[in-house]
């Protein structure tokens, strides 16, 4: 690798020896971008392989866009394609020598300097000198340099391709709900809380004020509902951009109403997101008028609130075995006061009853299944399963139930019936559902707020998996995990993938307090 590529290990996914690639600027990581990673992801998972996304310094979108703010900073963008399942960034210098590579000595250059066996790109890339190179001429060089080119269509809206420059100009016009539509996510901002000259306390509306990222793109000045999270809690929030023309400021403030909120939190780095445009920020005649609006505001925005706090919300887990996926979703759980469904104890209790009675023939334990549900609930410590009032929750925990339930999930039928439980339990939810396991955000709830896949290095889950089976022997263990992953990747119906708009966590060394931090402030920038 030449020295001036610089290779950044963005997980602790154990190495592999084939690796996949994608090259591109990746501003925003948006629902485009997004589909080209999840398909990366699962292309991935499929074949074991690594993934890699080539991107460039700063002077390229500097010059080539004449960019001097973006959609994510660069330790954002970092996070989000860790977030995405990236394993590697390689960041090139965009000097003189690399501009001018002809498409064929640009993937002469990537050759020599690292191993891959795939690149997967938009149907709109180019590369090359005066971008010259296209689908085609990647297609042509992959034969005689020997990799894999895969090509993802470009995401529509409403028959519109998404791209960074709409959703820049978007925000720059306040339309905030279409721009986190081509997102995937609420738009967000994270900065520093700094002190500020009191005007908002002084007039009855306490604030906090945020100094942004310098390279952040900010979005058109006005009053928005959104969100702040303040360390590891949520907060309901009416968000102020612009210059203060009441007070004839010049400087641009980011400031924040938070709701339920007293503290003091200077020099905390907080974020922000975006939900929806209030109205634009306007000049009043005197400090009673700017009283009297900020109240309407803040009646409006509570009402908006109201209303939200109405819909149930869904968080999905799936994920490899032995990823430490159960105890996040419990945690998550108590976390946030949701109900809680183990599916994969279900299948496990299914699994369980094909042993006992040695039946493993579809249709007849579909009908067992149906003539006597399998009970369960969940106590705010323990998921308890029950099939004809005998407890079934610590008799389903060994490797031989783990593997013969992972065979019978092949089962369509089977699949059918504890999906239908799955998701006539959604009716006695009051606040919200987290659902962990098997297709929880692919299959059962594919339009989830939150979808999780959780994944850790293949040491460490042996590790977990050997503790929870109390089984000394991890050899076996580790067999038994590379026999589960090769089940749930490759089964015919509905095999373990990332979902569409789900998002990776590596729980290879992270305390269960950082897992958590990370999840909630994706779960308030969640759709």
């Amino acid at each position: 690798m030449e020295k001036d590529i610089k290779v950044i290990k963005l997980n602790n996914i154990e190495k592999k020896e084939k690796l996949i690639l994608s090259i591109g600027v990746f501003d925003g990581i948006h629902k485009g971008h997004s589909s080209i990673l999840e398909e990366m992801f699962n292309y991935a998972l499929i074949n074991d392989s690594n993934t890699g996304i080539i991107t460039f310094e700063d002077t390229y979108p500097k010059v080539f866009k004449n960019l001097s703010s973006f959609l994510l900073t660069k330790d954002e963008k970092r996070e989000m394609l860790s977030l995405k399942g990236i394993d590697y960034m390689f960041c090139l210098p965009f000097d003189s020598k690399l501009r001018n590579l002809s498409p064929k000595d640009f993937i002469e250059f990537l050759r020599k300097n690292m191993e891959f066996s795939c690149i997967l790109v938009g149907d709109n890339f180019k590369f090359g000198k005066g971008r010259t190179g296209d689908v085609s001429t990647l297609l042509e060089l992959s034969k005689n340099y020997n990799f894999k080119v895969l090509v993802k269509p470009l995401y529509d809206i409403d028959n519109t391709t998404i791209s960074s420059s709409m959703i820049r100009e978007a925000l720059q016009k306040g339309d905030i709900s279409f721009a986190n539509k081509m997102l995937g996510y609420k738009y967000f901002i994270r900065g520093k809380v700094i002190k500020g000259d009191n005007i908002g306390k002084k007039i009855g509306f306490p604030t906090v004020n945020v100094k942004p990222d310098p390279s952040k793109l900010i979005p058109k000045n006005g009053i928005y509902k959104g969100k702040a999270k303040i360390k590891d809690k949520i907060y309901h929030s009416a968000i102020y951009i612009g210059t203060r023309p009441t007070f004839n400021g010049e400087e641009l403030r980011i400031e924040a109403y938070l709701f339920d909120f007293a503290g003091n939190i200077y020099n905390e780095i907080i974020e922000l997101v975006l939900e929806e445009y209030i109205r634009p920020d306007i000049k009043f005649h005197s400090l009673e008028e700017l009283k009297k609006q900020i109240n309407q505001d803040l009646l409006s925005i509570k009402y908006r609130i109201y209303e939200e706090e109405k819909e149930i919300k869904i968080i999905t887990i799936d994920g490899t075995a032995g990823s430490g996926k159960t105890t996040i979703a419990k945690s998550l759980a108590r976390k946030f006061n949701f109900d809680y469904i183990d599916s994969g104890a279900l299948y496990r209790s299914v699994g369980f009853l094909a042993m006992k009675f040695d039946i493993f023939d579809e249709c007849k334990l579909v009908e067992i299944i149906k003539e006597n549900q399998i009970k369960f609930l969940w106590d705010g410590e323990k998921f308890r399963v029950f099939y004809k009032e005998i407890e079934l929750t610590d008799l389903i925990r060994t490797t031989e139930v783990g593997l013969v339930a992972s065979k019978i999930g092949r089962f369509r039928g089977i699949r059918e019936v504890i999906t239908g439980w799955q998701r006539d339990f959604l009716k006695k939810v009051k606040r919200g559902l987290v659902l962990e396991g098997r297709d929880s955000g692919t299959i059962v709830f594919p339009n989830a707020n939150l979808k999780l896949f959780i994944n850790a290095n293949i040491d460490i889950r042996c590790e977990r998996r050997a503790k929870d089976l109390n089984d000394i022997n991890k050899e076996k263990v580790l067999e038994s995990i590379r026999e589960r992953d090769y089940l749930d990747i490759n089964r015919d119906l509905a095999p373990l993938r990332l979902p569409q708009g789900g998002y990776f966590i590596d729980n290879s060394y992270t305390t269960i307090d950082e897992i958590l931090n990370i999840i909630t402030t994706l779960f308030m920038r969640s759709m």
